[in-house]
């Protein structure tokens, strides 16, 4: 009886345990990514700083409205007279308060141009969120990718494994029969030991970039042992240049672009803004005021107009536009140069796309020379013409080709992500 409860209850414990676990496609990682991540949530919050900038600059085209108030009560009255000995006392008490309003009407560009330069700054921290959402869906991408190529490795242990077990009683069986020395059966231990080492450091290296995987995408990293990834059934590996574009025609939709063509524009305006310091500014005003101060309530009203020349800004002012017009020129460079670089980023990641395709080819060529390999140096063994060794070495290289394949193909996988990014797709 209590057998049967304990059977039900570990049959229970693998079903919630097989209920727990989540898998997740490639697809479903990347839209948790860009839902969840921390630095993509930081990235839209400065797209909302940037417009609350925006429209704060905005306001400078509205009056600038102060008010002012002030009451005092003094011991004694703070003006005395003598008039042919009548004294004339005035001032121990009062209150006296305004409202002014300042409208600028000239400021030299300073305030259009602010306003232009904070819709500008909503515009670059946009394209900063798109560079980062690139960035962030591109090591989620990797992340995904090691976990698939780890599990690959994975399998082809079990693999090896099953093979070493079967050779192990053959071999333990022959030591028993007088046909091999016990030399030989310590050999298919110490390979089997050897392949233990490295599937728990495969194990654990699958843990970790579980862990990594989810923290792009916003899962609990204590979770990642319940996570499974889905392989995608589009896996196929097909001739890179059916992906491959004009880089010229597409280098500007590229956010790294975008932002260096927005500093030029950046630097422009913020050489108008300084060169406005140094330029008049006219306003106008309206005042109303209020005072007890004399006999009775006194309400007053004042109109205004105000003239500023910064005359003494304008010494070092010429040195300071200077200044501002060589950084116009430094932004300008780094636009042309970081084209340059962009163009050749391309051309980078298009080889390494290439290359990786080729990759696949060769390695999946070793793959089916070594298993050929490995069952000859079997059946030759069987055969008693060759020593174990040699079937413990073939083994070794059919595990080396399948893992050299199982690399190439992942690393195809990856460089064909980064082309279509680099290629803004």
């Amino acid at each position: 009886m209590k057998i049967k409860i304990l059977l039900a209850t570990f049959i229970l414990l693998l079903t919630v345990n097989a209920v727990a676990q989540k898998r997740y496609t490639l697809e479903e990682c990347k839209e948790l990514a860009e839902k969840n991540n921390v630095a993509l949530q930081n990235s839209q919050l400065s797209v909302k700083a940037a417009e609350q900038t925006e429209k704060e600059a905005f306001t400078n085209y509205f009056p600038n409205v102060s008010a002012s108030a002030f009451t005092f009560k003094s011991s004694k009255p703070l003006i005395s007279v003598d008039l042919g000995g009548t004294q004339l006392k005035m001032l121990k008490s009062g209150v006296t308060g305004g409202i002014t309003a300042i409208q600028p009407l000239y400021s030299g560009g300073k305030i259009h141009n602010g306003n232009k330069l904070s819709k500008l700054g909503i515009e670059l921290s946009q394209d900063q969120l798109q560079l980062t959402k690139n960035e962030v869906l591109i090591e989620t991408e990797r992340d995904y990718w090691q976990i698939v190529s780890l599990t690959e490795k994975l399998r082809t242990i079990n693999s090896i494994k099953i093979s070493l077990d079967t050779l192990f009683r053959k071999v333990e069986l022959s030591c028993r029969a007088g046909l091999a020395l016990p030399n030989d059966l310590l050999k298919v231990k110490l390979k089997r030991n050897e392949i233990d080492a490295t599937e728990l450091k495969i194990k654990n290296g699958i843990l970790l970039s579980k862990m990594s995987l989810c923290q792009y995408i916003g899962v609990p990293m204590n979770s990642a042992d319940s996570i499974e990834i889905t392989v995608p059934d589009s896996t196929q590996i097909i001739l890179p240049i059916g992906y491959f574009v004009e880089h010229e025609s597409v280098v500007l939709n590229r956010p790294e672009i975008r932002i260096l063509d927005k500093s030029m524009t950046t630097s422009h305006l913020e050489t108008l803004i300084k060169k406005s310091e140094y330029l008049p500014t006219i306003s106008i005003g309206a005042n109303y005021g209020y005072d007890n101060f004399m006999q009775g309530k006194h309400f007053t009203g004042t109109v205004f107009a105000t003239l500023s020349i910064p005359i003494s800004d304008w010494w070092g002012g010429s040195h300071a536009l200077q200044r501002q017009r060589i950084k116009e020129t430094i932004a300008k460079n780094n636009y042309h140069e970081g084209k340059e670089l962009l163009l050749l980023e391309m051309q980078q990641i298009q080889n390494e796309f290439t290359e990786s395709f080729r990759q696949t080819q060769l390695s999946k060529l070793s793959v089916e020379e070594s298993t050929e390999n490995f069952r000859l140096n079997t059946n030759y063994y069987n055969a008693g013409t060759i020593s174990l060794t040699d079937v413990l070495d073939a083994q070794s290289l059919l595990m080396q080709s399948r893992n050299s394949y199982t690399d190439a193909c992942i690393q195809y996988f990856i460089n064909k992500a980064k082309y279509l990014q680099v290629t803004a797709r």
